[in-house]
């Protein structure tokens, strides 16, 4: 994820953010703010009255729920296996004490009499219940707990009726758990996951050892974020802006349209499979010094592969690819929970077949550009470009990117309870709102690993694994001779570019 201020950058900021660019690391599990000088008070107060406006990316949101009349697309779940002698009352004293903090968790999205969203914090930290069910019974406990996770995770959210977030735990055994949660992607982006996992990791280290968590009181809360940008929507600069993003996109065609193996349905299902990626780590690093040579970082060169393959396969001279940046952009919302993330098309020019490493720039300087204006809402460019509606496919993007650091895949990192081995278990039924979307980070050995989510509506699952299989084998090639003009990458591995002539020369028999 793409981690920025949104703001005109000096020649130093784009140093600064050449440096931000790479992916982060994730915090480790002890890397917790500092206790406060005073605990929060025990004591919660009633839920506020106070309704603030959806920021513009929850309003799309709000938009599309209202269209799809409930769609599942945007629940984001996970699912944590738990090994060991678990406390539960401490995990529910932990999970309501980030419930307390985090004032976003207990809202629900009212609407005015007017028509406009607003959001209000609906709940108390204690309305919002960890569910046990005991699955000790059933012959295989893990399948059952898997149907749980498949169960919440098709549960649709009412946004007028929350709270949108559900939180379950299933005994397996004694000391065997699955903690899940579901929650709707309007209050929530990765991001939140990572700080979820921290804070509750923290809090149940307090509880078990009979002291208090003492985690400094969030600066400001997702409201104060909220209201912000619900202003800035409002800003004759956003429309100028959003302009200069039109122009950047000139040239790049509205529909990048991939080899599918079922014809596009009218509504998407939403429905997602997944094929595995791994780039090995002699690859990686030989990617790692092209990326400091061209004074950039490993995303833009693994998203430049990823254009570079994209025209490839759809026969297209310029590609537009979605790209998350995290709208985090001041200290104060580091540590907050919400949905900040602001997905923009970063568009990859294949013009004149530059070489892979021209490609490389070129991106960069997208990249940097889009850095700059960051904070333009996507919504407000799709209005500005004005591209055919189609209710098949996203508008603008099909295909989404991401890389980041310290998870395989763009996974959370777990929760480090003591005691406890906790494992990733699994995030209930795989959705895509894109036709494929590629998640990647970084794995301890230096490898880049991930996972290609695609949808299910489109493609088979051998043709995403080769899909995966092309990208991998492009990487190799660029990593050996990153000078190879983009058309003449090989995508093929020596067996399949072998059992490809031999079913040539064997049909021409």
């Amino acid at each position: 994820m793409v981690d920025g201020a949104g703001q005109n950058l000096s020649d130093a900021g784009r140093e600064l953010l050449r440096k931000r660019l790479a992916a982060r690391l994730a915090a480790a599990p002890d890397s917790l703010p500092e206790p406060a000088e005073k605990p929060e008070p025990a004591d919660e107060p009633e839920p506020a009255d106070e309704a603030v406006p959806l920021a513009p990316a929850q309003h799309r949101l709000w938009f599309i729920d209202r269209l799809t009349k409930g769609s599942l697309a945007y629940n984001v779940s996970a699912a944590y296996r738990l090994r060991g002698p678990l406390d539960v009352p401490a995990l529910e004293r932990a999970l309501a004490y980030v419930l307390h903090r985090h004032e976003v968790l207990r809202t629900e999205v009212t609407v005015t009499e007017e028509g406009e969203p607003r959001l209000r914090t609906a709940f108390r930290a204690e309305d919002i219940r960890l569910t046990v069910h005991e699955v000790t019974e059933p012959q295989d406990p893990a399948a059952e707990a898997h149907r749980l996770a498949g169960q919440y995770s098709d549960t649709s959210f009412d946004l007028e009726r929350g709270p949108l977030l559900r939180l379950w735990l299933a005994k397996l055994a004694e000391e065997d758990h699955v903690l899940g949660l579901t929650v709707h992607h309007i209050l929530f982006d990765r991001d939140s996951l990572d700080i979820l996992s921290r804070e509750v990791s923290a809090a149940y280290r307090a509880f078990t050892t009979g002291t208090d968590p003492g985690l400094a009181p969030p600066a400001a809360q997702y409201a104060d974020f909220a209201r912000e940008q619900a202003r800035t929507a409002r800003s004759a600069d956003l429309d100028r802006r959003a302009e200069v993003w039109r122009e950047r996109l000139r040239g790049v065609p509205p529909v990048l349209e991939l080899p599918a193996d079922h014809e596009r349905p009218g509504q998407p299902s939403y429905r997602a499979g997944q094929a595995l990626v791994r780039v090995p780590s002699d690859v990686c690093g030989k990617l790692r010094a092209l990326s400091s040579e061209r004074g950039t970082t490993p995303f833009v060169v693994f998203l430049a592969a990823f254009h570079g393959l994209l025209g490839r396969l759809a026969a297209q001279e310029a590609v537009a690819v979605g790209c998350p940046f995290n709208g985090r952009s001041q200290v104060a919302q580091e540590g907050l929970i919400g949905f900040f993330v602001n997905s923009l098309p970063i568009p990859g020019d294949l013009r004149d077949d530059p070489p892979f490493t021209e490609l490389v720039d070129r991106v960069r300087e997208q990249v940097l550009a889009a850095y700059d204006d960051q904070h333009i809402p996507f919504d407000r460019i799709v209005k500005a470009v004005d591209p055919p509606r189609d209710m098949s496919r996203n508008p603008l993007v099909q295909v989404w990117f991401d890389l980041a650091d310290g998870g395989p895949g763009g996974t959370a990192p777990p929760l480090a309870l003591p005691g406890v081995t906790v494992s990733y278990f699994t995030e209930g039924r795989a959705r895509t709102r894109f036709d494929a979307e590629l998640h990647l980070g970084s794995a301890p050995d230096g490898a880049v690993t991930g996972r290609l989510l695609y949808a299910r509506d489109l493609f088979e699952q051998q043709t995403a694994e080769s899909f995966c299989g092309y990208y991998t084998h492009f990487l190799e090639a660029v990593a050996a001779q990153p000078g190879t003009r983009v058309s003449q990458v090989p995508i093929l591995s020596p067996d399949q570019l072998s059992g490809l002539l031999d079913s040539w020369a064997v049909a021409g028999e």
